[in-house]
C-alpha cells in the first residue's frame, strides 16, 4: 500500500489504517520515495479506493476478539457498586488470569495488541469495561474521574474472577488504567501475581502540568483549575500519586513507557521504578508515543511481555507476594 510520507505514517511496526467502510493493519515499511512510503498491508474489510481519505489508528483492531486475534470469547458481565459491568472473556489454560484495563476516553479495544502473546502464555484474559464506559452503568455523577473511583471497578473484576475460579490475577494497565490498577493493588494485592502498566497515569498533578505546559498556559492558572477540579469533583490529586506507593511494592511490575509520550508525564514512571524495592520493577523505554510501545516494535514487546508472565504462573502465591 502506498501512503503520502508524512511523520504518522512513515512510523516503523504496526498500525491500523481506518477509511470510509474499511479497514486494513499497517506491517513494516518497504519502500517508498521523499514523498510516499510503501508498507505490506492486510486489508481486514472493505476495499480502500485510490485516493480515498484514511486515518491511522494505533489501536490496531476493532471488533472482537475472535475476529481479530483468533481468540475464543464470551460476553460476560462482572458485578460490581453500580450493576453488572460488561467485559470479554477469553479462556486460557492457566489458573492464573489477565485483567485488561484501558485507559481514559478509550475502549476495550485499546487492550487488543498484546492479547494474543497473554493468551499464548497460557492466561485466560478478562478484558473489561467500567463505569461510565459506552455500555456499561453510569456512576451517580456521569464523570470520569481519573482513577479515583474506577478502580473500584477493578477490584469487582478481581473478585469475579475469584469466584469464577482463579487461583489469581495479572492487572495490565493502560494509561490512566495503569493507574487504576496501581490503585487496586494499593488497597488489596493478597490476590495479585503480577502488574503490567503500559504509559501509565501515576501522577495526575504532573500529567496535568504537563498538558497545561503543551498549551502555554501560566502555572498559576494551571494551580487554580487544578483546584477546582478538586473542589467540583472531589478528587484528591495527590492520592493518585503512585510514587508514594512505590516503596512498599511487592507485586512484580512490568512497566513500558515511551520516551515521545505526548499526553502523559512520564517521570513519575521513572520514579515509580527507582523508588520501588530492588528488582520489583522491570521497566522498558521505547522510542514512540502514547501507549505506542507494542506498534514500533511488537517483537521485542512481547518477548519482554512474555518473560515476564512466565515465572508468575509458575510461582506460589506467596512467591508473588513477599
Amino acid at each position: 500500500m502506498t501512503l503520502p510520507r508524512d511523520s504518522t505514517t512513515s512510523r516503523p511496526g504496526v498500525w491500523g489504517l481506518i477509511w470510509p467502510g474499511g479497514r486494513a493493519v499497517l506491517g513494516p515499511i518497504v519502500g517508498g520515495d521523499a514523498r510516499t512510503v510503501q508498507r505490506r498491508f492486510s486489508v481486514v474489510f472493505g476495499r480502500p479506493a485510490p485516493g480515498v481519505r484514511a486515518v491511522i489508528d494505533h489501536w490496531v483492531y476493532g471488533r472482537d476478539p475472535r475476529q481479530d486475534l483468533g481468540l475464543e470469547f464470551r460476553d460476560v458481565t462482572y458485578p460490581s457498586s453500580l450493576g453488572p459491568m460488561p467485559a470479554w472473556f477469553m479462556p486460557g489454560r492457566s489458573s492464573v488470569w489477565a485483567i485488561a484495563v484501558h485507559g481514559r476516553n478509550a475502549s476495550r479495544f485499546e487492550t487488543f495488541r498484546a492479547l494474543k502473546a497473554v493468551h499464548a502464555a497460557g492466561l485466560p484474559v478478562l478484558s473489561i469495561s467500567y463505569r461510565n464506559d459506552e455500555g456499561a452503568p453510569r456512576s451517580p455523577d456521569h464523570r470520569n474521574l481519573m482513577g479515583y473511583t474506577e478502580w473500584r471497578d477493578v477490584a469487582s473484576a478481581i473478585a469475579y474472577a475469584r469466584g469464577q475460579g482463579a487461583s489469581g490475577v495479572v492487572l495490565y494497565g493502560y494509561s490512566m488504567g495503569g493507574g487504576m490498577v496501581v490503585n487496586a493493588v494499593r488497597h488489596d494485592a493478597s490476590f495479585v501475581r503480577g502488574l503490567v502498566l503500559d504509559s501509565p497515569v501515576l501522577d495526575w498533578n504532573a500529567t496535568l502540568d504537563k498538558q497545561a505546559g503543551q498549551r502555554s498556559l501560566p502555572s498559576f492558572v494551571t494551580a487554580v483549575a487544578k483546584r477546582i477540579l478538586s473542589w467540583r469533583t472531589g478528587i484528591d490529586l495527590s492520592s493518585l500519586d503512585a510514587r508514594t506507593y512505590a516503596p512498599h511494592l511487592r507485586t512484580p511490575t512490568l512497566l513500558f513507557t515511551t520516551d515521545e509520550d505526548a499526553l502523559v508525564d512520564n517521570g513519575p514512571s521513572y520514579s515509580f521504578a527507582r523508588l520501588a524495592p530492588r528488582g520489583m520493577v522491570t521497566h522498558i523505554s521505547a522510542h514512540a508515543d502514547h501507549t505506542d510501545a507494542w506498534n514500533v516494535d511488537p517483537a521485542r514487546y512481547e518477548k519482554a511481555l512474555s518473560g515476564f508472565l512466565t515465572p508468575l504462573l509458575s510461582a506460589r502465591p506467596e512467591e508473588s507476594f513477599p
